[in-house]
């Protein structure tokens, strides 16, 4: 929204002044902040809603019906006119469909994973994030460049959101439902059905059996432990350390510094010298393209190898670094000539582009994925949940702060961003354990709340009850099978 926020055509339609570049201009910057930070407070609601209905109504489901709300904020975004209380309503409806999404999406994603996949197929929620977000960045700089500047100008980038969110609609309703979700719920027969059709395997098979073995031997431990979801729970040794650490996760991501840049990317780059519309929105999209080829690669080499902790601490130094330099940059080198793109200018683009080099291979997808991943089956969606609407609550305050931060104290804000950098890359070392290649029920005994061997043990038991079940339905069929041909004999008989 930074980019169509930055064309001079909505800010003529919406009464803004059209004269000043980034955010030279108090009310371009506060109107900018409105813009963006109420979508980000509708999102936080949207997470924290999402994370009941999707434990009550399952996953899938809950996802389509914030699709449609998505759509409609979209809609009333696309048709406002003249009058910016159109946009703010929009954006917080649309807000409310996205912050849910964002608390589901993961979750369905990888309790649908086997587990040596699981980091690269979940973090492609951060890839097409970044992929949907290059293509708006693009979509605004062909605007400004060959529509004339009117209504159709802006409202072309804004509308064209609502393609992605009615293709996903669509494909929602091929999905099957999460299998994990469908055990907790009881339905077995659903759930071995489901996990046999993402297996690709038959249901009787050893993988899918051995697999459904281990999650209801998982969901039965918490079962035992405590009975329905309180809020102590939370609390408990093991459990307490899982929401501690998805909470602080999520926020040292939105006190790194990257939505400052994704969601003021044009207005940024004018501030540090590449003050023509058109220019700035040109350097924003080699931004969004470096992210997505730097996202898309992490993902294919990196995080399923290197594994998510040492990938933290490594994007954690490396951003700080970038942060410190672009700081430093722009208080010796302060552009002067708004019509002349100097070195120093280059130079700070350089370390922008440099700096979501690693964060997106590190900071960018694996919040997602760790946070999707280290909750037991019964408190996913609330932690997953809790993580989303502490990112959103989060990049609401970064959205509200950065266009004043910019304006009032200049080079000072991309310290603070470095120093932010540096201390989540402390905390990581000290606190973060690795998840890689372990499954979800696994994440159980690496966070204390039971032991390898009595896992063992209850899975054990459960392949025994399976087998046992299946051999009385086999008896039960052959039964029947003998019953019938004794009483064809009697009709023949007869």
């Amino acid at each position: 929204m930074g980019s169509v926020l930055a064309l001079k055509s909505f800010k003529k339609d919406f009464g803004l002044p059209t004269e000043s570049s980034g955010f030279a201009d108090s009310r371009n910057a506060e109107i900018s902040s409105n813009v963006v930070s109420l979508l980000t407070a509708g999102c936080f609601f949207g997470a924290i809603g999402a994370a009941f209905a999707n434990e009550k109504f399952g996953r899938r489901y809950t996802l389509m019906v914030l699709c449609v709300i998505f759509l409609i904020g979209a809609a009333v975004q696309t048709a406002a006119t003249h009058q910016l209380s159109y946009i703010y309503a929009g954006r917080v409806v649309a807000g409310l469909g996205i912050g849910g999404m964002s608390a589901i999406t993961p979750v369905f994603v990888a309790e649908n994973c086997p587990a040596e996949v699981r980091g690269r197929i979940t973090g492609l929620f951060q890839e097409f994030l970044v992929i949907g977000v290059t293509v708006a960045y693009w979509v605004n700089y062909g605007v400004s460049r060959n529509i004339t500047p009117s209504t159709t100008q802006w409202r072309i980038p804004v509308g064209l959101q609502m393609a992605p969110g009615a293709i996903m609609l669509i494909g929602l309703i091929f999905l099957k439902e999460s299998p994990r979700w469908l055990v907790k719920q009881g339905r077995y027969d659903e759930a071995t059905a489901s996990l046999a059709y993402m297996r690709h395997e038959e249901p009787g098979s050893l993988e899918v059996q051995g697999e459904l073995a281990e999650i209801r031997a998982s969901i039965e431990d918490e079962l035992a432990a405590t009975e329905g979801v309180t809020w102590k729970e939370i609390f408990r040794p093991g459990n307490r350390t899982r929401f501690l650490n998805g909470f602080l996760i999520m926020f040292w991501q939105q006190w790194s510094g990257t939505n400052s840049i994704g969601y003021y990317a044009p207005q940024i780059f004018q501030t540090i010298g590449v003050a023509k519309t058109d220019t700035s929105l040109f350097a924003t999209g080699i931004y969004g393209i470096v992210k997505v080829v730097a996202t898309g690669i992490f993902l294919i080499v990196g995080i399923d190898k290197v594994g998510r902790r040492w990938s933290l601490i490594a994007g954690a130094a490396w951003m700080s670094v970038m942060m410190f330099i672009l700081g430093a940059i722009l208080t010796t080198h302060p552009p002067t000539d708004i019509n002349v793109v100097s070195p120093a200018s280059i130079a700070m683009i350089v370390m922008i582009y440099l700096y979501v080099i690693g964060y997106s291979a590190s900071w960018g997808p694996i919040p997602w994925v760790y946070l999707s991943e280290i909750f037991p089956t019964r408190l996913r969606a609330y932690g997953v949940g809790m993580g989303s609407a502490t990112q959103w609550l989060f990049n609401f305050v970064i959205t509200r702060v950065t266009p004043a931060a910019i304006n009032k104290i200049g080079w000072r804000t991309f310290i603070m961003f470095g120093c932010f950098c540096l201390a989540m890359g402390v905390w990581i070392f000290f606190f973060v354990q690795e998840t890689k290649g372990r499954t979800l029920e696994e994440m159980d005994i690496l966070f204390g709340t039971v032991d390898m061997e009595r896992r063992r043990n209850d899975i054990e038991y459960m392949m025994q009850k399976a087998t046992t079940v299946e051999d009385e339905h086999v008896a039960k069929d052959n039964n029947r099978d003998v019953v019938e041909l004794e009483n064809r004999k009697q009709e023949l008989k007869v």
